[in-house]
């Protein structure tokens, strides 16, 4: 009897061992991974290899965990129909799977989740000599599986942006990364999808020089406004030729040259498209070494302009100097629930603060550009928008455009 107890016992361990080696390697994240690779020597090696080869690592456990199993059910059958007989067979059964449950799997299991990298280190190179033993049967196994996989159709899964953002989120709420870092995070993702005219100057607050006015004139007039780049029109004020730099207005300024023209000094300008992705602005400007461009409608007219400043923007959020006066927030949440919104305020800072998924096109990459496609003409103040995300009441207009908004209810 003492042996059989003792088998029982050995039996029991090798399949928590087992069950825990499997939870282990599952949970084990790429980082994870990467760090045991690199920082384990061969034991961190084989980690890696055994975790991208999900076919070797499961089907060896499960083989292995299943063979105990049925060794020990047995085990036990044997001893009680042998000193108690077959009538207490079914309650050794239901105490088997009992303790099996509880010592074998459940606790093994969650002792795992917490310990899995130990776990995997130590058990990387015996699941691998184990997998060698069984490489027959793991072979005919894994061939019979393939062939049902391929009956029943379908792909393996890709880790989506959506996927990765989410994990971030969760990251977040259990307070591996701040909030401000998860913001970063999704800024850079969404370079890719958001387009120019989200966070360009718009064409109605552009400041510019005519392009015959006199150094010494610019300079009065620029004095107040703070920029280093300023835009240079020809006749009207929308047909942007070039770009001036204070830099060189001043140098010309002390050279006794005040009375020259701004078309004798001015820089060509980088034109492109509104609906060019940041991105790829960003890279433009980083390889020609300028930090300014002129953004054009789909009819050649002026939309805006953009600057490395707004980039950067667009991941740290606003940037302030000494000349710059610090604007109110894009989303405020109002003493009676509601939400005073700015018509600038893109789709993604509105999804984030406040869980709209508003859809983004062609031209709405802002909420005013959105509310203008959602209502097919200009709104006027005061006037209420019912969409599927909530009513806005249009609280103020400047120049035909949406400068803020009153959110008076989220949708669902």
């Amino acid at each position: 009897m003492l042996f059989e107890i003792t088998l029982f016992l050995l039996l029991l361990i090798l399949s928590g061992v087992f069950s825990a080696t499997e939870t282990a390697f599952t949970s084990l994240s790429v980082v994870q991974i990467q760090e045991l690779a690199s920082a384990n020597g061969k034991k961190g090696r084989m980690v890696k290899f055994l975790s991208k080869r999900p076919d070797i690592l499961l089907t060896t456990i499960l083989i292995v965990n299943n063979l105990v199993n049925i060794a020990a059910s047995a085990l036990v059958s044997n001893v009680t129909i042998q000193t108690f007989g077959s009538q207490a067979l079914a309650v050794s059964t239901g105490l088997l799977t009992l303790v099996v449950l509880i010592f074998a799997e459940v606790t093994p299991k969650q002792i795992a989740i917490v310990h899995n990298e130990k776990i995997a280190l130590y058990m990387a190179y015996p699941v691998r000599w184990v997998s060698w033993i069984l490489l027959p049967v793991i072979k005919f196994i894994g061939l019979i599986s393939s062939l049902i996989t391929h009956l029943v159709g379908g792909e393996k899964k890709k880790l989506s942006l959506d996927g990765i953002l989410y994990m971030v989120s969760i990251a977040e709420r259990q307070g591996v990364v701040e909030t401000y870092e998860t913001r970063m995070i999704k800024n850079v993702f969404r370079f890719n999808d958001t387009q120019v005219q989200a966070i360009m100057t718009h064409r109605t607050e552009v400041f510019s020089l005519n392009k015959n006015i006199s150094v010494g004139e610019a300079l009065l007039q620029i004095s107040e406004k703070g920029y280093s780049r300023i835009p240079v029109y020809n006749e009207d004020v929308e047909e942007i030729i070039g770009i001036v730099l204070v830099k060189n207005l001043m140098a010309n300024f002390h050279a006794g040259k005040s009375n020259l023209e701004l078309k004798d000094i001015m820089l060509k300008p980088l034109y492109i498209s509104e609906t060019r992705k940041v991105n790829e602005l960003f890279y433009t400007l980083k390889n020609q070494k300028l930090n300014i461009a002129v953004v054009m409608d789909e009819y050649g007219g002026l939309a805006g302009i953009v600057t490395m400043e707004d980039i950067t923007e667009e991941l740290f959020g606003e940037l302030y100097d000494e000349h710059e006066k610090h604007q109110r927030d894009k989303i405020i949440l109002l003493r009676d629930g509601r939400y005073r919104l700015m018509g600038e305020t893109t789709i993604h800072q509105i999804e984030d603060r406040l869980g709209l998924e508003l859809p983004t096109g062609k031209y709405s990459q802002t909420l005013a550009g959105y509310l203008v496609e959602y209502l097919g003409s200009i709104p006027v103040k005061n006037q209420s928008i019912e969409t599927p995300y909530g009513i806005f009441v249009i609280e103020s207009v400047k120049r035909n455009r949406i400068n803020s908004v009153i959110l008076k209810n989220k949708g669902n």
